[in-house]
């Protein structure tokens, strides 16, 4: 057999593949700072919307228990919190508002795996609205609660609850209202 029938398509095949890893290392970089941008302002709209009267936002660097995935202090007292505990489908992503006074000033569910139609509706405002004003404890009505589930969805809104739940034991549990 001839070196050179193995040689040539390999040298390139090298080249093609050296080529295209460059290319994509180029596009990771050219993308990395808009990707970040716009992550960032995802995130401060989503803060903005369960605290609407907070104007800005501090991550604390704090304990994270639970769920918990990051703290952050708003410049009226509260606190907006994300946590993600696990639901139908893996987590489900939840951001609370925690006003200074202990009470919840918004909820919004901003990642999930849950199934279309049913725990999906988890980011619709019909469910996540019931949260805002809720403190203590925090559970579907058919644990005792004042949340009224998701039809045929109980897990996902079991979730939410927990992860409401959480940052609200965080934030008593850090100093805030009891």
């Amino acid at each position: 057999m001839d070196t050179k029938a193995i040689i040539r398509p390999a040298a390139v095949l090298l080249v093609i593949a050296g080529v295209a890893a460059g290319l994509l290392g180029a596009v990771s970089e050219i993308t990395k700072e808009p990707i970040a941008a716009q992550e960032q302002k995802t995130l401060n709209e989503g803060m903005m919307a369960v605290m609407p009267e907070a104007s800005s936002f501090e991550q604390v660097d704090a304990e994270l228990t639970g769920t918990i995935t990051a703290v952050y202090a708003a410049d009226n007292g509260g606190y907006v919190i994300t946590a993600a505990p696990g639901g139908f489908g893996g987590a489900v992503n939840t951001m609370v508002g925690i006003g200074a006074d202990g009470v919840v000033t918004g909820l919004r569910v901003t990642g999930h795996s849950e199934t279309p139609g049913l725990g999906a509706k988890s980011t619709e405002p019909a469910f996540y609205e019931q949260f805002t004003g809720v403190s203590g404890t925090v559970s579907v009505t058919k644990d005792g609660g004042q949340i009224v589930p998701i039809t045929s969805s109980t897990i996902t809104s079991r979730a939410v609850c927990a992860g409401a739940q959480e940052a609200l034991d965080w934030f008593a549990a850090n100093g805030g209202a009891n």
